[in-house]
C-alpha cells in the first residue's frame, strides 16, 4: 500500500528554509502513480495515531524532547541546528526569515504526522508484506537533536513503538541513502533486537569528523563504504552485504528499508555526488531489494529519505511502477 498525505509534506520554501529538497516530489510520485492506478486514494489522517511523547522519548532522551514540544524559543533552537540554518559566525544560512509563512510549531506537527504515517505504513507491511510511505525516512537524527535535515527519528520511533505493543520483537534498518545512517546506529548502540544496515559513500558527509556539522563515525552492524569510482561494484557489494546480515542476524520480523534517491547521478545536492549510479541502475538496486524481502518472507516497509532535485522523484516512480507491474496488490 501507498501511503500518503499532502498535508504532510514538509514544504521547507514555506518557512524559509532553502535546500534542494523539491517539495513537491511525493506530489509527483503519487500523481503518476494515481494515472496509472486510479484505485489510489491519499491515506486518512484520521487513521493516523497521536505520537505521544512517551513515544518519542522511548528513542530520543527527554532533555531535547522537551526543548522541542517546548517554548518557541527553545523549538526554535533545536530547529536551527537540525536544519544548519546558521553558519559558525551566527549568520543565516539556507534561511530566510522574510520568506517564513508558516511558525515553526507547525514543521514539528507536520514531522510528527509523518512520524505516525511511518509507523502506520510499518504495522501494514506486518500483515501484507509490502507498503511504502511518501515520505519519512529521517535516518540522521540521534538520541540527543536532529541532525542533517532530520528533526526526529520515525524509523527508529516505529520500531520501539511496535515493540512496545508486542507487534514485532526483531528488526532491521537498511539504509541505502547516499549517506551513512548514523542515526540508528548512535540511538541502538545497546540494543540488540534492531540491526542496522549502510551503504553508503565512504567519504563526505557524515563521515569526515572533525566540527560540530559533521558527526563522528558510529558503526553500523554492517557498513558498506562506497568509494569514489567504485560505482560498478555497488550492486554486488549491496547482495554480499545483505547476504551478511541475513547470516549473522537472520529472520527478522519486519524491515524498514531507508530507500534515499540521493546516490542517483542526477541528483542536486554537493554532498551526494560521491556515488553517481544511472537511473537503470537505481532500479536495479531497488528491484533487488524488494526481491531479496519477498524472497525470504520479511515484511517490507519503505521510507523516501534522501532525494534532492528536481528528478529525485523519477526514481521512487521507476520503482513503484515495477512494484505495481507485478504485484498490483501490493500498491491497494
Amino acid at each position: 500500500m501507498i501511503f500518503y498525505h499532502p498535508d504532510c509534506d514538509l514544504r521547507f520554501s514555506e518557512y524559509g528554509i532553502e535546500i534542494p529538497i523539491v517539495d513537491e516530489r511525493a506530489s509527483h510520485v503519487f500523481s503518476a502513480l494515481k494515472y496509472l492506478y486510479p484505485f489510489l486514494e491519499y491515506t486518512d489522517l484520521k487513521t493516523l495515531p497521536r505520537i505521544t511523547r512517551e513515544d518519542l522519548e522511548r528513542v530520543h532522551n527527554k532533555d531535547f524532547i522537551h526543548r522541542l514540544l517546548g517554548t518557541a524559543g527553545e523549538r526554535q533552537g533545536e530547529i536551527y541546528q537540525c536544519y544548519e540554518l546558521v553558519n559558525d559566525q551566527g549568520k543565516f544560512e539556507r534561511y530566510n526569515p522574510k520568506n517564513q509563512k508558516r511558525d515553526w510549531k507547525e514543521l514539528v506537527e507536520t514531522i510528527l504526522m509523518q512520524v505516525a504515517m511511518t509507523y502506520n505504513s510499518t504495522k501494514y507491511a506486518l500483515k501484507n508484506g509490502f507498503s511504502y510511505h511518501l515520505g519519512g525516512g529521517m535516518h540522521h537524527s540521534m538520541s540527543f537533536a536532529g541532525r542533517g535535515f532530520c528533526l526526529v527519528n520515525d524509523i527508529v520511533i516505529t520500531l520501539r513503538k511496535l515493540q512496545n505493543e508486542g507487534a514485532i520483537k526483531t528488526a532491521w534498518i537498511v539504509d541505502v541513502d547516499v549517506h551513512k545512517g548514523d542515526g540508528a546506529p548512535e540511538i541502538l548502540q545497546n540494543d540488540t533486537t534492531i540491526r542496522t544496515f549502510s551503504i553508503h559513500m565512504k567519504e563526505g558527509w557524515p563521515l569526515n569528523s572533525g566540527t560540530v556539522r559533521d558527526p563522528w563515525f558510529i558503526p553500523s552492524s554492517i557498513d558498506v563504504g562506497i568509494d569514489v569510482g567504485e560505482d560498478d561494484q555497488y550492486l554486488a557489494r549491496l547482495e554480499s552485504g545483505l547476504l551478511e546480515m541475513q547470516e549473522r542476524f537472520p529472520n527478522p520480523d519486519v524491515v524498514i528499508v531507508v530507500n534515499g534517491a540521493d546516490p542517483y547521478e542526477h541528483d542536486e545536492l554537493p554532498s551526494a555526488s560521491f556515488i553517481n549510479l544511472s537511473k537503470e541502475q537505481m532500479l536495479a538496486r531497488d528491484k533487488f531489494l524488494y526481491q531479496f524481502f519477498k524472497e525470504r518472507n520479511i515484511p517490507q516497509s519503505y521510507v523516501m529519505a534522501g532525494g534532492y532535485g528536481s528528478k529525485a522523484w523519477e526514481i521512487y516512480l521507476q520503482f513503484l511502477k515495477f512494484v505495481g507491474e507485478n504485484a498490483p496488490f501490493h500498491l491497494k
